[in-house]
């Protein structure tokens, strides 16, 4: 009887506690209906979407360069001498035209070896006007037989060997305007004078000019002028780029280089130039791998400096009409990607795979997986899982 009783209070116990248990557990529903945020007791992920369209898509390649003035004159004295005259008109970045005097050496002589040759031909000139009139005279005696054969022979000789001494003297002459020429830095072009390393009275000798690297050439050359309204940009490109680039595509250059340079679409502003692709070298870098793209400014006055080192973007083909979906809509697992899809029937989401082609700015090609229309999740993807309930906010309003 003691036993019975203790067992009969061990099970009032038992249920005592499994009735506490049960008022414990939290409430699904209120009044019959599902708690907020919950639908039939599945929790609901309030996502934006966006619906999938066509686009044109225009993808870009970059790099980086160092701009150069496309034409660029590097003057220099070919023989040694003092420097004898500076135009003190003339500054660093003063603009200059074609056949103006910049400096030149001591021209006493030069010029006078360039007289003594203008001499020297006119002499040699001479000579052969009256060679010819020899020969002439001659050749009418021949014919009257005054004269012999031999003297006709002579004449001729002598008409040969003055116009070899004309020819000489007109050699000797170019050679000495070429000195005279040389000792004169004239600018070639019209355009800016973009260095000046020489001053009046100084001796220059042509071993101090270094050609081994720009840089030096720049520090010792005596003049550099250049043409401030056409610029070039040479860029190397991965091989793997090479058959998307052409020739006369479309380029952008200027600007801060970005961090994720070749997944910004450049905007031409006040920091930009507009260019073009001049020319695409069809042979590699061994070393590198790269293959080097020739790019020149449009335009005049671009407002670049030379030597300045700029970011550059070249235009690939361009894809028209393509399916493409922002890149936030983007999930990846394993090296494939996916998207969740809204299925607007059932109020849930299906994780997608999709074939991805190729990026232009904030959007992604898609080459297959989805179909025009179908709405794709934006913001709040990392919350959800295949076959979720949704709800969908537009314009901060909630849609179940």
């Amino acid at each position: 009887m003691h036993k019975s009783r203790i067992s009969a209070i061990g099970m009032a116990l038992l249920f005592g506690l499994l009735g506490c248990g049960g008022a414990q557990e939290p409430q699904a529903q209120h009044n019959g209906q599902p708690a907020e945020g919950q639908q039939d007791g599945t929790q609901l992920v309030s996502v934006k979407v966006v619906p999938v369209e066509q686009r044109n898509l225009q993808a870009w390649v970059y790099s980086q360069g160092t701009a150069r003035s496309r034409q660029r004159e590097f003057l220099t004295f070919t023989q040694q001498g003092m420097v004898s005259h500076v135009d003190e008109q003339l500054r660093v970045g003063s603009p200059v035209k074609t056949g103006q005097l910049i400096a030149h050496q001591a021209p006493e002589r030069v010029q006078a070896d360039l007289q003594a040759a203008k001499a020297a031909l006119a002499e040699a000139q001479a000579n052969l006007g009256l060679a010819q009139v020899t020969r002439q005279r001659y050749e009418t005696l021949i014919e009257q037989r005054s004269a012999s054969q031999q003297e006709l022979d002579q004449a001729v000789v002598q008409v040969e060997q003055a116009t070899a001494a004309r020819d000489n003297s007109r050699a000797q002459l170019a050679q000495a305007q070429l000195t005279v020429d040389e000792s004169r830095l004239v600018s070639p072009i019209d355009g800016v004078l973009a260095r000046l390393n020489i001053e009046k009275g100084r001796y220059f000798m042509p071993s101090v000019v270094q050609t081994n690297t720009e840089q030096n050439a720049l520090r010792t050359v005596p003049a550099l002028v250049i043409d401030p309204n056409r610029f070039e940009v040479r860029v190397d490109l991965p091989s793997y780029d090479f058959r998307q680039v052409e020739s006369g595509a479309r380029a952008v250059i200027g600007g801060e280089p970005p961090r994720d340079g070749r997944d910004v679409d450049p905007l031409i502003g006040d920091d930009r130039v507009a260019g073009r692709v001049h020319a695409v070298s069809p042979s590699l870098d061994p070393e590198t791998r790269t293959f080097e793209v020739i790019v020149h400014t449009e335009g005049e006055n671009p407002g670049l400096q030379d030597g300045e080192f700029v970011a550059v973007w070249i235009a690939l083909p361009a894809l028209q009409d393509s399916l493409a979906v922002p890149l936030e809509a983007l999930r990846f697992r394993n090296d494939q990607s996916f998207v969740f899809v809204v299925d607007e029937d059932s109020g849930r989401v299906n994780e997608r795979r999709v074939e991805l082609g190729q990026q232009a700015g904030a959007y992604r090609a898609v080459n297959s997986g989805l179909e025009q229309g179908e709405r794709v999740v934006t913001d709040g993807r990392a919350a959800l899982y295949d076959g979720q309930r949704v709800r969908i906010l537009d314009n901060g309003t909630a849609h179940e």
